[in-house]
């Protein structure tokens, strides 16, 4: 089954979304902002794979120009 995540914009809607959810009998699991961040990251990848093969060479110097 798919998986929701919620972002809420505070501290007690927070724990008002965490406690309705284990009252619907939902698991509930809090994510530090790195793994938000590497789900993020991952999505993008997904979004960008193109199943072309691209060489160290290239793609450091994209990495280094991209700053």
């Amino acid at each position: 089954m798919e998986a929701l995540l919620i972002e809420p914009s505070d501290a007690k809607s927070y724990e008002l979304i965490a406690e309705m959810a284990k009252q619907l009998g939902s698991r509930v699991k809090a994510i530090s902002i790195e793994e938000k961040e590497d789900l993020v990251f991952g999505e993008m990848m997904s979004e960008a794979k193109t199943g072309e093969y691209i060489g160290k060479d290239v793609l450091l110097k994209k990495l280094r120009s991209a700053k």
